[in-house]
Order: C-alpha cells, then sequence, then structure tokens
C-alpha cells in the first residue's frame, strides 16, 4: 500500500478505531498489525514518522515527555465512529461489581440431568477426559520493567504428594538446617537500600520507570479488538517462580504440613541502604554464610589503622593507609575485604578455563533458583571448586542459555538460572531440588457430560466463570477457604511493594474480609489490580492486604473456569448481549453441558447452560438468545425515537433503522467471520430461492459482512439484486458470494431487520425532486423520527406497513432542532415557483396539444372494435423513439447503471438523467391512479407498458420481451437494461399525465468496452466483480468507439465505449487499468 490517499486512510482507520491518542511507535504497531506492513513514510517522501504526521492535515500531533503522540481528527464523515469509539469502556480494568454473596451459593439443592440434546455427542469422554483446565504459557512473566523466565522442574509432583512424602520431608529438614541467624535477618528488610555506588543508577531507573508507566497510562486505551481474548489468556497462564522470601514459621503452622522446594531466605535479601561499607560488609558476609568481621583498630603515628578478618578465609589490614579517626580507618579496610571478596583472583589458588568456568557457573546459578547476587558468585565459586573464575566470566555468561543477567533490586546485578532451556547433563545430575513451587497445578475436568456449576462472573457470552460443584471441587475449595482464613489471620508474611511480581500468584484480603488466592496483573502506587483465580473476576487491594501465598494453599487448582455460550458467540459484540448475561446468570446454580473442544489453545469451554429447577428444562443460552432478538424489534410510534437514515434512494425513498442497530448486526458479523471465533461459512445457494424471506449475508466492497435479501431472479450473468435488510440499500451480486445465515448463524437470523422504508407525509410530493437535499440533511446525521398521520392525497396502498413520519435534524451553532419534512417541501415549493415564465408556457403548449389530440379522438375515432384494436397495437409496437446514439469518434456523458462484465454492461446519456428522474416522479405519482382492471389481458411483444416492481415498490417502463403463460409475462426494463418475471396484473398503460414516458427514448444503452479480451476463454467471476466495482452507479467519458448491434438482439444498438475516468488529476481508462491489474489483456496487442 504506497499510494498516499490510501495510507492516510488506513492511518485515520487505525487511530479512530481506539479510544484516545496513540504513540506514534504504537500507531505503526497497530498499522503493521491491520494492514501488514509497517507506515511506509519514507515511499511518500517523509524522512521520518513524525513529519509525516505534521503534513498531512487531520492529524492531532502532540510531544508529551519526549515522546510524541498522535490522534486523528475525526471529519464529518468519521464523526459518529469516533463518538461510538469514545463511549467504549476504559480498558483499565473496571470489571463489574459484583456482590461478594454472589462469589458463593446461597443454597446447594439436589440435581438431575437435563432432557437429552442433539447438540453434541454423548461421548465426552473422548473430548476432555485428562483435559486440564490451564494453557501453558511459553511467554516469561514481567516483573516491572525486568524480564525473567523462570520454569519449574516438574509437575509431576504436583499429584503424587504421597510418593514424595520422603523427599518432602528431608526437603523439610534440609531447609531448617539454612543458616538460622541469615533467616531472621531477612524478616525485615528494607527494600528501599540503595548503595552509594548505584545511586544515579538507581535514580534514573526510576526515572525510567515513571516515564514508562505514563506512557502506559495514556496508552491503555490503545488495545486492539482482538486482545479482549488474548487478556482473558494472560489470566489463566500460570508463573513458574515467585522468588521472594519464606514467611516466617510460627508454632500455628501445622507440622503435617510437607513443605517441599523452600527458596533460601539468605537468597532475597535486599542491600542496606547505606553507604557505609562496614553495613555492606557485613551483609555480604551474612549472604555468604561467612563469619561476621572482627574489627581491631589501633592509633599510630601517622593515624588511627585498621585490621579485620573474616573467619579463616580473609585477613585484610589498612596499612600504608591510615585514617583521622577508627570509624573511617574500618571503612577503608572495609573496602578492601569487599574487593577482595568480590575479586575473581585468590593467591595460590588456579583460574579456571573457559569452557571450565561455564559449566561451572551453570551448576552453581541452577542450585539457587531464586538467584544469585553477581557480588558474591567469585566467592561461592572458589568455595565450590576450589578455582578462581577467570576476569571475564560475566563476559562469558552473555550468552549462556543456561543463565539469565539481569539488574534488579537497587540496582545490582542478579542471575537468575534459565530453565527453560534444555538442561546439560551434568547440570541435571548436580542442580538441587530446593525451590519453591508456586504455580497451581491444573485443574482436571470431570469426565461426566454435564456439571453442576456456580455461575461466579458473566461479563458477556464470552466470558462467563463458573466452578464445578462436587465434592472434589467446591467442597475442596471450601475447606481451603476455612484454612486460609484460620492461617492468614495469625499468621502470613506480607510482601514489599519492591518485590511484588506480575503474574505470580498470592494471597489477598478483600473488603468482605476473606482471604482468596489471586494472580497480580498491574501494580500501580500503593494499590495492585488482582484477578481471583477461584471467582474469574479481578479487584483492587491495597499493597497491605497482600501476602505470601504458602506451599498448602498452592495444591487446590484455581476452581474458576472460563467459558463462553456455545451458539450465542456473536452476542458478545453489542452491549445489551452482556446486559442480558449480567442479569441473568451471575449468582445461579445451572448445569453445563460442555461441548467439543476444536481448538486446543483455546482457554474458554464451550457450554450450554440449564435451569433445571423447574419441571421444563430451560435452555439458557437458547432463552439469552430469544430476549436478544426481542430487544432488537424496531417499531416507530409518535413519541419521538434516535434514528439512522440507511439510505435515500433516486426515487426520494427513505430507509431509516434503529440508532445503532446495523451496527450491531455487523460487529456481531465480524465476530463471527474473523478472529479466534470466526465460524465456517456454510455453500452458497445453487438457484435464488423460492422463499423470498430467507436471508443471506454478503460482503461489501468496503470489506464488511451484511445481512440481505434476494429481491429478484438470476440473470444471464449469475448475478441477482440484493436489499441489505438493516439499511434498504440495493445491490447487484453474484450468487456464488451469498452465504444463508440461517445455517451460519441462527441467532442474526431471527433478528428482526433494521431497516423500514418511510414516507414523509405531506412531503412525499416533493421527496422525489429533492433527493440530493434529502441526502445532505440525512445521511450520516443524528435524526430524530416520530409516526405522523398519512397524507389524505397520498396513500401508502400499494405499499402496505410504510409508516408516515416527521424527521427532525439538529442545525446550526446552537443545534436547533428542525423538521425535514417542513423544509424539503418549502424548498420544494419555492423552486417550482422559481422557474422560468417559458417553461410554464412550453408546459401549457404541451397539456393544449394534448387536449387537442384527446378531442380529435373522441369525435373521429372508429366504432369497430378492430379498427380500435389494429390502433393500440399500432401505437404500442413502436412506443418510443430510438435513443440518440453518438457517433464513432464522438465522445459523451455517460452514467453506468448495471455491469455484468467488461463485454456486458449498460450505460445511460448523462444528459438526460435529470429527465429521467422527472419521469420517475411522475410515474410514481400518476401509475398508482389507474385501476387493476385497466391491465393488459394479452400483452405482446415489444408493446410498451409501465409496471410495478414489488422488490423496491416503485414503477417503472417496461417494454415486454415475451410471454410466459397467460397471467406471466418476461418484461424489459428499457431504462435500466434488466430483465423480470412479472404477473400481467402488475402492468399498467401508460398513464396520460405522464407525457414525458411516451417520448423519452429509452435510456438504457448496451455497450462494451473497447479493446480488452479476458486473460483465458472467458471472464471470470473475480474479473466481473472487480469491473463492477471500478464504473457500476459512476460517471464516466465514453469515447465512441463503434455503434453496432446486440449480437443477442439485433433490434437494439451496442456501443463500444472507452469508458475515461475524468474526476481525478490524471485521465484513467478503465481498459488499461483492468490490464495493469491483471484482469485483462489488451485486444490490439494479442
Amino acid at each position: 500500500m504506497a499510494d498516499k490517499e490510501q495510507v492516510i486512510q488506513a492511518l485515520k482507520a487505525t487511530l479512530l478505531s481506539v479510544k484516545g491518542a496513540l504513540t506514534i511507535k504504537q500507531c505503526n504497531r497497530d498499522y503493521r498489525e491491520l494492514q501488514g506492513e509497517w507506515i511506509p513514510y519514507k515511499k511518500l517522501g517523509y524522512a521520518t514518522l513524525e513529519q509525516l504526521f505534521q503534513d498531512v492535515s487531520g492529524f492531532k500531533i502532540t510531544q508529551t515527555n519526549g515522546e510524541w503522540v498522535v490522534d486523528a481528527i475525526a471529519s464529518q464523515d468519521t464523526q459518529h465512529i469516533a463518538s461510538m469509539v469514545s463511549k467504549q469502556k476504559s480498558t483499565k480494568k473496571q470489571m463489574l461489581k459484583l456482590n461478594y454473596a454472589n462469589r458463593f451459593p446461597k443454597k446447594q439443592g439436589s440435581w438431575r440431568k437435563p432432557a437429552p440434546t442433539s447438540n453434541y455427542s454423548s461421548n465426552y469422554n473422548n473430548q476432555y477426559s485428562n483435559q486440564y483446565y490451564r494453557v501453558k504459557s511459553t511467554t516469561p512473566f514481567n516483573n516491572n520493567s525486568y524480564n525473567y523466565k523462570y520454569n519449574k522442574h516438574s509437575t509431576h509432583q504436583q499429584y503424587n504428594r504421597s510418593n514424595d512424602s520422603k523427599s518432602s520431608s528431608q526437603s523439610i529438614k534440609s531447609a531448617d538446617q539454612h543458616d538460622k541467624s541469615a533467616l531472621n535477618a531477612s524478616k525485615s528488610y528494607n527494600s528501599s537500600q540503595v548503595l552509594r555506588e548505584t545511586n544515579s543508577l538507581h535514580n534514573e531507573q526510576k526515572h525510567s520507570i515513571k516515564i514508562e508507566k505514563e506512557t502506559e497510562g495514556r496508552g491503555s486505551g490503545k488495545i486492539s479488538a482482538s486482545q479482549r481474548l488474548s487478556n482473558l489468556r494472560d489470566k489463566l497462564n500460570t508463573v513458574d517462580l515467585i522468588p521472594l522470601q519464606l514467611p516466617a514459621h510460627t508454632d500455628f503452622l501445622k507440622t503435617n504440613v510437607l513443605v517441599s522446594h523452600a527458596v533460601p531466605a539468605h537468597a532475597l535479601e535486599p542491600p542496606p541502604d547505606s553507604t557505609s561499607s562496614i553495613e555492606k560488609l557485613e551483609w555480604t558476609c551474612r549472604k555468604l554464610g561467612l563469619p561476621q568481621p572482627v574489627y581491631k583498630t589501633v592509633l599510630g603515628q601517622i593515624g588511627h589503622l585498621c585490621s579485620i578478618k573474616v573467619g579463616t578465609t580473609y585477613s585484610v589490614n589498612s596499612y600504608p593507609a591510615s585514617a583521622p579517626s577508627e570509624e573511617l580507618a574500618k571503612e577503608i579496610t572495609a573496602v578492601k575485604v569487599l574487593a577482595m571478596i568480590e575479586s575473581s583472583e585468590s593467591g595460590g589458588l588456579t583460574t579456571s578455563s573457559d569452557a571450565q568456568a561455564l559449566v561451572g557457573l551453570s551448576a552453581l546459578v541452577a542450585e539457587h533458583e531464586a538467584g544469585l547476587w553477581a557480588n558474591t558468585v567469585p566467592h561461592l565459586y572458589r568455595e565450590k571448586y576450589g578455582e578462581n573464575l577467570p576476569n571475564n566470566w560475566l563476559q562469558l555468561i552473555e550468552n549462556c542459555p543456561h543463565i539469565i543477567k539481569d539488574r534488579v533490586v537497587n540496582g545490582l546485578l542478579v542471575l537468575l538460572p534459565n530453565n527453560e532451556e534444555a538442561k546439560s547433563p551434568l547440570i541435571e545430575v548436580i542442580a538441587l531440588d530446593d525451590t519453591i513451587d508456586s504455580d497451581l497445578p491444573p485443574l482436571q475436568f470431570p469426565e461426566n457430560d454435564h456439571w453442576n456449576v456456580f455461575i461466579t462472573v458473566a461479563n458477556s457470552t464470552l466470558e462467563v466463570w463458573l466452578r464445578i460443584i462436587g465434592p472434589q471441587y467446591s467442597g475442596a475449595f471450601e475447606l481451603l477457604l476455612a484454612d486460609m482464613v484460620e492461617y492468614y489471620q495469625h499468621s502470613g508474611t506480607t510482601v514489599d511493594k519492591s518485590m511484588l511480581i506480575k503474574n505470580a500468584w498470592y494471597v489477598v484480603n478483600l473488603d468482605d474480609g476473606e482471604w482468596h488466592r489471586a494472580k497480580i496483573l498491574e501494580i500501580e502506587n500503593d494499590t495492585a489490580t488482582v484477578f481471583l483465580g477461584d471467582h474469574g473476576d479481578d479487584d483492587t487491594v491495597d499493597i497491605g492486604k497482600i501476602k505470601i501465598l504458602e506451599p498448602q494453599f498452592r495444591k487446590l487448582p484455581a476452581q474458576a473456569i472460563l467459558c463462553r455460550l456455545d451458539g450465542a458467540e456473536e452476542l458478545a459484540a453489542s452491549e445489551m448481549g452482556a446486559v442480558l448475561v449480567r442479569r441473568r446468570l451471575p449468582g445461579e446454580v445451572l448445569v453445563a453441558e460442555p461441548g467439543p473442544r476444536h481448538d486446543p489453545a483455546d482457554p474458554s469451554v464451550a457450554v450450554v447452560l440449564f435451569d433445571t429447577s423447574t419441571p421444563r428444562d430451560l435452555d439458557l443460552n437458547k432463552e439469552i438468545v430469544q430476549d436478544f432478538c426481542m430487544s432488537g424489534a424496531f417499531q416507530i410510534t409518535q413519541k419521538p425515537c434516535s434514528v439512522e437514515v440507511g439510505c435515500v434512494t433516486e426515487e426520494g425513498r427513505v430507509w431509516v433503522s434503529r440508532a445503532g442497530g446495523a451496527e450491531t448486526v455487523r460487529a456481531a458479523l465480524a465476530l463471527l467471520t474473523a478472529g479466534p471465533y470466526r465460524r465456517p461459512l456454510p455453500a452458497a445457494p445453487h438457484a435464488p430461492p423460492a422463499l423470498s424471506k430467507a436471508l443471506y449475508i454478503v460482503r461489501t466492497l468496503a470489506g464488511d459482512w451484511v445481512r440481505c435479501m434476494v429481491i429478484s431472479g438470476l440473470d444471464g450473468e449469475g448475478t441477482v439484486r440484493t436489499q441489505l435488510i438493516d439499511s434498504g440499500l440495493i445491490l447487484r451480486a453474484p450468487l456464488s458470494s451469498l452465504v444463508p445465515l440461517n445455517t451460519f448463524s441462527p441467532a442474526l437470523n431471527e433478528y428482526p431487520p433494521q431497516a423500514q422504508q418511510v414516507r414523509l407525509g405531506s412531503a412525499e410530493r416533493a421527496a422525489s425532486s429533492m433527493v440530493p437535499r434529502l441526502r445532505e440533511l440525512l445521511l450520516d446525521a443524528c435524526v430524530l423520527c416520530r409516526a405522523v398521520p398519512a397524507s389524505p392525497t397520498h396513500t401508502s396502498a400499494l405499499t402496505p406497513g410504510v409508516m408516515h413520519v416527521e424527521l427532525f435534524v439538529r442545525t446550526g451553532p446552537r443545534n436547533i432542532l428542525a423538521s425535514v419534512n417542513n423544509s424539503i417541501l418549502m424548498e420544494y415549493e419555492e423552486l417550482q415557483l422559481a422557474k422560468p415564465k417559458e417553461e410554464e408556457k412550453e408546459n401549457d403548449t404541451t397539456k393544449h396539444l394534448e387536449a387537442l389530440h384527446k378531442k380529435k379522438e373522441r369525435i373521429f375515432r372508429t366504432t369497430s372494435v378492430g379498427a380500435e384494436e389494429r390502433i393500440v397495437v399500432s401505437d404500442k409496437s413502436n412506443p418510443l423513439p430510438p435513443p440518440a446514439l453518438p457517433e464513432p469518434g464522438q465522445c459523451f456523458d455517460v452514467y453506468v447503471a448495471m455491469v455484468a462484465n467488461p463485454w456486458n454492461f449498460v450505460v445511460q446519456p448523462n444528459c438526460t438523467r435529470h429527465t429521467l428522474q422527472t419521469m420517475m416522479s411522475t410515474l410514481q405519482v400518476e401509475c398508482p391512479k389507474i385501476p387493476e382492471s385497466e391491465a393488459p389481458v394479452k400483452p405482446v411483444s415489444g408493446e410498451l407498458y409501465t409496471a410495478y416492481y414489488d422488490k423496491d415498490h416503485s414503477w417503472y417502463r417496461v417494454t415486454i420481451a415475451g410471454s410466459v403463460s397467460d397471467e406471466m409475462v418476461s418484461v424489459y426494463f428499457c431504462d435500466y437494461g434488466d430483465l423480470a418475471l412479472l404477473e400481467t396484473a402488475a402492468l399498467r398503460p401508460v398513464p396520460a399525465a405522464a407525457p414525458l414516458a411516451r417520448s423519452l427514448p429509452p435510456q438504457a444503452i448496451k455497450a462494451k468496452l473497447y479493446d480488452v479480451k479476458p486473460l483465458h476463454q472467458d471472464w471470470t467471476v473475480e474479473d466481473c466483480i472487480r469491473f463492477q466495482t471500478l464504473c457500476v452507479e459512476q460517471q464516466f467519458v465514453g469515447d465512441c468507439k463503434e455503434v453496432g448491434k446486440d449480437p443477442l438482439n439485433p433490434t437494439e444498438p451496442l456501443l463500444t465505449l472507452n469508458l475515461i475516468d475524468t474526476s481525478t488529476e490524471e485521465d484513467v481508462y478503465l481498459n488499461k487499468q483492468l490490464v495493469a491489474e491483471g484482469m485483462a489483456r489488451l485486444a490490439s496487442a494479442s
């Protein structure tokens, strides 16, 4: 996509589809997601993206905190889109607040299975047996702005705790034998302690994090429409390890609880918040399990001297440096001791090779799942292997797949094991089983065809959270809640904000006073947004109410199961669907029938919910769909209501729909035709439907799927005329492009049509002459509508159900409400009064001549019936003058009315289009006055009549093409070029009050495109659709190359035209455009 206008339109669509502004990087990312390429600003002649947005109108670009932010300025055409987007809920998690009582069922009575249904196979075990409710994520979780990668050693231990009792007991003993002084020191640490050397780095880091959070806050509303499912998946993904300190063990802790994989507390104590090297030395000794340093100071002639011993390993004195005080002497010596401990060199020891160092470091780090401070690694390596590390050991581990080097608390470097990589045999052997497994086990579904469930949360038909009722599920969960309340009321360890990890499991105390297991989603200021894994909803809690989730409370899987209502997914695209689900389901105890799983990566389970508490089982999925369809009913009353005008036809017919109704259907179809819930499209019909009420969906040129019904038979090119039931527009589409709606979406097939044709009361007589003005006032405007009594002179007897209404729009800077009916009626009358007197005289002359002809007929007409019949037939057999055709080489303006392929299309002379519209308006008024008794009995081929076409409720001029039966004839719409089968009762003679209908030549002229041939033997469907897109209902300059005869009907002319689009700066020749697009080849070059 290198065309500038297309790029600009795509950028505006990208920005208008989200609420608020986007950073330029986010805009570039979203553009690539939607268009498949980055913004091609260089191809458009710009050096940077900023220059593109600054140069092109329609964008608002500002700079905030050094970053460019861009937003689209809504135009008149896109204002309704921006308005709808601005009303969307912010993506900041503000979930529906349920009463806490809804998290638990009030009662659990007796249960029975619902009556058998044919929705699914009864062999449910094949679908869900041994299926677990959790999709294991391969994406590492995120700790603030630092990426960690963890993975537990084995998930098998979660289901075989009894087999591991011995190893678990040994693990407890090993954990109890750790340095208790270090454990006690870790109980009350201060996470804000900062070393002098990292002060500046830490300040920069905080500033960076602040900017990042501000940017995320600004961009929090810029999530693409497809990410709701991704957010739900993130809630279900689990974290493999939480590197947190162990809680303090108290007497309250039960002795029979088996604790395995305990993380040593000393591995997580943060560095001291002090510039004192003495405190840093003492902290380092605690980290390494070394004895505390022993200080000895003396006063010499040059000042104070100090010596420090750390066990029998390190001994350093300050000589030759001296200090004026004992404290300063200790500081100087402590710096030397720290340098010796952190140094990779130690006298009397050999240095490992690079390869040996990598193997040894991998094994060393693997022993400490919670990570190692980098400054303690040289000492631990010497203690373990009796060798020094190479001086470049930090560079060696840069590309080591088994070690992650990250800068975390207070800017210090931490080394973490990367267990997602395949471990070497050496590491597998020597790795210690001393980690704490923070992942909750997956929930195994029951093997029954039906589940007793309690609905905890229902936000839409795609997001229903439930818990299974049963001893292994709700029974175990209630016991867990009771144990957690008993334990955390007396014990438990709170977590400092700096040590909280996103996507990790904790326990939180909510406003109801209960303790619940929760996963951290967002951390902001002193609060955290958490996902309650046993309930399915989000909540915001103070960080002070978050504690470490003990291992004994991690054994039970998260109980909340994400489900979607099978067969009702499309309702999630509308707000009404969400309202119905929230009103009907939360807090209910029901029976769920799970469906087959087609996508293993989909975390949601398709279910059908039944209410079996009544004598008749209620299928709640169908009940919600029925309620949704009832809510879509559209009825116009005398009370004003908001509507949208879908279209205004060339004859002045107005179609209105309920405000937002058409968009509801489009959004639902978009959900079903793209994305994770896409359904397969059924096959197109082989023939037009026998029942005209059958609904289909078809894809428009804009890419939207819309509902339609067929209103004509199949023409010779395989196309039919369709009417969009939600807007009123009439489109011609290939029969092969129609998708039956009753098999694709039964819910939308039952949803009422949103478009209704209306008449404008007393202003109806002016509507056909004021079409441009009506479109200007009504299209893309907020319109109010109310029913009014029908005009006594304009009945709608021929169109039953068509209501007379009055439409209102707001105009002017003060948004004054104005009547559209009165406006167009007054403007029409003003135009009529302003017509030149010459035109009035001409009309008078025409009327005088018509009166003279009628007088002569009355005086001189023959009484013979046969003669009368001969006169009528003779008059009808040559009904219309031939159209004025251009000479070869001449150009004339044309309007393309109908297209089959480049060799078969119909044009109308543009110079007589106003006359055609005037004639059509007259026919709509005069033809209904002719009674059915004047319909011809045996119409003959070639005769001219008017006919009522019930598909669009309009009258047309037609010529008889042939007789099918005594009651059916084939007619040719001589002004539009298509054929149809009609009953003879629908025909009427041309009314005398419409003289133009007798004198205006046929407006439909058949034509073919000049100098093109199909690439193969015939034009393909794609060629035809593309040609229709280029020229149907468009105006062109037609360069006439040849005037010939139609091969199928030699009495009709066939023009060979070179269609030229002159609406752009450079003229576009359609034949050359088809060749350039690979749709055709030039006949002259063949």
